[in-house]
């Protein structure tokens, strides 16, 4: 999908299927569906199961991380991204709520590498930190297709609490989740672990492989309902001929009863004449 239609269609990409309004915490479930955090807490709490959750798109079951809170399970950060290109794009008629102070302002400016939005004021001390020297910052009115593309090229980050600025570059087979660096010698030490393109390579070749056999099915079903559509048509066909033939029958039946009653009818004015 080019920039141009992405841009188009934001509003369908950033809304929730569930809540039917814009994503609030995009939390993503094994199946690769998508959902509010908010959405999720109200499905587990009303399904009586909480260890498992059902997916609202495909049904498909899924196990709650350990920890026993769906809070914990992969955050969706493409979904995020969107998000904040959605935000750039209606700053000027709604503004942007500033990362740090959480006023709105509609002179924002954006950091590519906090991937936050700083306000006039709080930008300054943004600038002033050592750190954040060689941060890439640009107001939102200066933005471009292409800067909006590097918005949504901007690598991921953990969520787990104190490697909230590390990225996610590894994949644990044993919890189908991707880890950081400091995820690999903690949390996830003795999994099975790789790299996180191999990880998505091999789940981008099961995808099509699903996509092509769906693809596959359907044009069977059509072929089906293609050869449906053709006996239908016969059957169609033979019904209007069986109702001609028997129209026509009824039609040559009640002619010859009308001209034997003519007949007769002659028949009895002429006896009765004489």
């Amino acid at each position: 999908m080019d920039i141009k239609t992405l841009l188009n269609n934001l509003h369908e990409e950033v809304c929730c299927s569930v809540c039917k309004t814009t994503f609030t915490d995009p939390k993503q479930l094994p199946c690769l569906h998508s959902f509010c955090l908010h959405c999720l807490n109200g499905i587990q709490r009303t399904s009586g199961r909480h260890n498992i959750i059902t997916c609202p798109e495909c049904r498909r079951e899924s196990r709650v991380p350990n920890s026993g809170n769906v809070k914990d399970l992969p955050t969706n950060f493409r979904i995020n991204s969107l998000l904040d290109v959605l935000a750039i794009k209606e700053c000027n008629t709604t503004g942007v709520k500033c990362g740090n102070c959480d006023q709105k302002s509609f002179h924002s400016l954006y950091c590519f590498q906090c991937c936050a939005f700083w306000c006039d004021d709080c930008i300054l001390g943004h600038n002033i930190i050592r750190d954040n020297k060689e941060h890439r910052v640009l107001a939102i009115k200066d933005f471009q297709d292409q800067d909006i593309e590097d918005v949504l090229k901007r690598p991921a980050y953990c969520g787990k609490p104190g490697h909230e600025k590390k990225e996610l570059e590894f994949y644990c087979r044993n919890c189908e989740e991707p880890i950081c660096n400091s995820c690999v010698a903690t949390i996830h030490d003795g999994h099975i672990k790789t790299l996180l393109e191999e990880a998505a390579n091999e789940r981008k070749a099961q995808a099509k492989s699903v996509i092509e056999f769906q693809k596959e099915k359907a044009q069977r079903i059509r072929n089906k309902i293609f050869q449906v559509d053709q006996s239908c048509a016969k059957i169609q066909e033979e019904i209007a001929n069986v109702k001609r033939s028997a129209q026509q029958f009824a039609d040559n039946a009640m002619a010859v009863i009308e001209a034997k009653r003519e007949e007769i009818f002659n028949a009895v004015e002429n006896q009765g004449k004489q």
